[in-house]
Protein backbone atom coordinates (compact mmCIF):
# COMPACT_ATOMS: atom_id res chain seq x y z
CA UNK A 1 0.00 0.00 0.00
CA UNK A 2 1.94 2.87 -1.02
CA UNK A 3 -0.54 5.63 0.27
CA UNK A 4 0.15 5.54 4.04
CA UNK A 5 4.17 4.70 2.83
CA UNK A 6 4.49 8.33 1.10
CA UNK A 7 1.70 9.92 3.87
CA UNK A 8 4.47 8.59 6.45
CA UNK A 9 7.28 9.71 4.38
CA UNK A 10 5.83 13.19 4.08
CA UNK A 11 4.95 13.88 8.08
CA UNK A 12 9.06 12.63 8.38
CA UNK A 13 10.09 15.40 6.02
CA UNK A 14 7.99 18.08 7.07
CA UNK A 15 9.19 17.09 10.89
CA UNK A 16 12.93 17.09 9.66
CA UNK A 17 12.29 20.54 8.23
CA UNK A 18 11.06 22.12 10.78
CA UNK A 19 12.98 20.70 13.73
CA UNK A 20 15.88 22.33 11.56
CA UNK A 21 14.22 25.22 11.58
CA UNK A 22 13.71 25.27 14.95
CA UNK A 23 18.15 24.30 16.06
CA UNK A 24 19.32 27.07 13.30
CA UNK A 25 21.09 29.58 15.09
CA UNK A 26 19.38 33.26 14.24
CA UNK A 27 20.90 35.49 11.76
CA UNK A 28 18.74 38.16 11.76
CA UNK A 29 19.76 41.85 12.89
CA UNK A 30 17.42 43.83 14.72
CA UNK A 31 17.45 47.62 15.49
CA UNK A 32 15.58 50.34 17.50
CA UNK A 33 16.20 53.13 15.44
CA UNK A 34 16.95 53.94 11.42
CA UNK A 35 19.70 52.36 11.29
CA UNK A 36 20.66 48.40 11.44
CA UNK A 37 24.33 46.64 11.33
CA UNK A 38 23.88 44.06 8.32
CA UNK A 39 26.92 42.89 7.58
CA UNK A 40 31.00 43.54 8.87
CA UNK A 41 34.40 42.60 7.35
CA UNK A 42 36.24 42.84 10.45
CA UNK A 43 39.68 41.59 8.92
CA UNK A 44 40.85 42.86 5.18
CA UNK A 45 42.27 40.56 3.04
CA UNK A 46 46.21 39.76 3.14
CA UNK A 47 48.29 41.88 6.03
CA UNK A 48 47.18 44.38 8.33
CA UNK A 49 51.16 46.22 8.04
CA UNK A 50 53.13 45.86 5.27
CA UNK A 51 57.08 47.42 6.04
CA UNK A 52 55.84 49.20 8.73
CA UNK A 53 52.64 50.39 7.84
CA UNK A 54 48.78 50.06 7.78
CA UNK A 55 47.64 49.24 4.85
CA UNK A 56 44.08 48.20 2.95
CA UNK A 57 42.31 49.78 5.80
CA UNK A 58 39.41 50.21 3.40
CA UNK A 59 38.99 46.49 3.07
CA UNK A 60 38.08 46.37 7.02
CA UNK A 61 34.10 47.78 6.99
CA UNK A 62 31.13 47.40 8.21
CA UNK A 63 27.40 48.21 6.46
CA UNK A 64 24.57 49.84 7.77
CA UNK A 65 21.14 49.78 5.97
CA UNK A 66 18.46 52.79 5.96
CA UNK A 67 15.32 50.45 7.48
CA UNK A 68 12.81 53.46 7.26
CA UNK A 69 10.93 54.95 4.07
CA UNK A 70 12.85 58.06 4.41
CA UNK A 71 16.45 59.17 3.61
CA UNK A 72 18.48 59.23 6.97
CA UNK A 73 21.55 61.54 7.32
CA UNK A 74 24.07 58.96 9.70
CA UNK A 75 26.12 62.62 11.25
CA UNK A 76 26.49 61.72 14.60
CA UNK A 77 25.94 58.15 15.02
CA UNK A 78 28.81 56.35 16.91
CA UNK A 79 30.22 53.12 16.43
CA UNK A 80 31.42 51.27 19.67
CA UNK A 81 33.68 48.81 19.09
CA UNK A 82 34.33 46.71 21.58
CA UNK A 83 38.12 45.90 21.69
CA UNK A 84 38.50 50.03 22.56
CA UNK A 85 37.31 53.19 23.11
CA UNK A 86 38.51 55.39 20.33
CA UNK A 87 35.52 55.26 18.15
CA UNK A 88 34.36 58.48 16.20
CA UNK A 89 30.95 59.54 15.00
CA UNK A 90 30.14 58.62 11.13
CA UNK A 91 30.66 62.04 9.48
CA UNK A 92 27.39 63.30 7.77
CA UNK A 93 26.41 61.74 4.68
CA UNK A 94 22.74 61.35 3.67
CA UNK A 95 21.85 57.51 3.06
CA UNK A 96 18.33 56.86 1.05
CA UNK A 97 15.55 55.21 2.39
CA UNK A 98 16.21 51.44 1.86
CA UNK A 99 19.73 52.21 0.78
CA UNK A 100 22.91 50.13 2.73
CA UNK A 101 26.81 52.02 2.71
CA UNK A 102 30.14 50.41 3.67
CA UNK A 103 31.42 52.02 6.31
CA UNK A 104 35.30 51.74 5.81
CA UNK A 105 38.16 51.90 8.82
CA UNK A 106 40.16 54.21 6.15
CA UNK A 107 40.20 57.60 4.39
CA UNK A 108 38.07 58.37 1.24
CA UNK A 109 35.10 60.30 -0.29
CA UNK A 110 31.90 59.89 1.02
CA UNK A 111 29.76 58.89 -2.28
CA UNK A 112 27.22 56.26 -3.88
CA UNK A 113 29.74 54.24 -6.65
CA UNK A 114 28.56 53.44 -10.21
CA UNK A 115 27.20 50.54 -9.17
CA UNK A 116 24.99 51.75 -6.86
CA UNK A 117 26.99 50.79 -3.54
CA UNK A 118 27.29 53.94 -0.62
CA UNK A 119 30.72 54.14 0.62
CA UNK A 120 31.20 56.52 3.73
CA UNK A 121 35.18 56.74 5.35
CA UNK A 122 35.85 57.36 8.92
CA UNK A 123 39.33 58.01 8.63
CA UNK A 124 41.28 55.82 10.59
CA UNK A 125 45.13 55.16 9.68
CA UNK A 126 45.09 52.27 11.59
CA UNK A 127 42.82 49.15 11.73
CA UNK A 128 40.20 48.97 14.58
CA UNK A 129 37.63 45.97 13.75
CA UNK A 130 38.63 43.03 16.31
CA UNK A 131 39.67 40.14 14.69
CA UNK A 132 40.57 37.77 17.01
CA UNK A 133 36.92 37.76 19.56
CA UNK A 134 34.90 36.65 20.81
CA UNK A 135 33.55 39.44 22.26
CA UNK A 136 29.53 39.95 23.08
CA UNK A 137 29.44 42.27 21.17
CA UNK A 138 32.08 43.30 18.81
CA UNK A 139 30.30 46.35 17.42
CA UNK A 140 27.41 48.62 18.47
CA UNK A 141 25.70 51.35 16.68
CA UNK A 142 24.61 53.88 18.85
CA UNK A 143 21.89 57.05 18.48
CA UNK A 144 23.82 60.60 17.93
CA UNK A 145 25.56 62.12 21.24
CA UNK A 146 26.11 58.48 22.91
CA UNK A 147 29.33 58.22 24.42
CA UNK A 148 31.42 55.11 22.85
CA UNK A 149 32.69 53.71 26.23
CA UNK A 150 31.81 49.84 25.53
CA UNK A 151 28.23 49.87 27.21
CA UNK A 152 25.23 49.35 25.79
CA UNK A 153 23.47 52.74 26.50
CA UNK A 154 22.29 54.49 23.54
CA UNK A 155 22.83 51.29 21.63
CA UNK A 156 20.37 50.59 18.32
CA UNK A 157 21.44 47.48 16.80
CA UNK A 158 24.61 45.46 17.15
CA UNK A 159 26.98 42.65 15.23
CA UNK A 160 28.83 39.68 16.52
CA UNK A 161 31.77 37.58 15.45
CA UNK A 162 34.39 35.64 16.68
CA UNK A 163 37.64 34.56 15.25
CA UNK A 164 38.03 35.66 11.90
CA UNK A 165 38.91 34.39 8.55
CA UNK A 166 41.73 36.71 5.92
CA UNK A 167 39.31 39.02 3.91
CA UNK A 168 35.90 36.82 4.82
CA UNK A 169 32.64 39.24 5.26
CA UNK A 170 30.05 38.12 8.15
CA UNK A 171 26.19 39.16 8.33
CA UNK A 172 25.07 40.65 11.48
Amino acid sequence: MPGPILRAAAVAAATAAVLSLLSAPAQAASTTGALMLTQVRPNASGADVKNGRQVNLNGEFFVIKNVTNRPVNIRGYVPDITSNSYGRALPSYTLPAGASAQVHTGSGTNRRASNGVHHVYRGYARHVLNNDGPKNPDLRLKKPGSTDNNSSSGSITSCNWGRVADGRTYRC
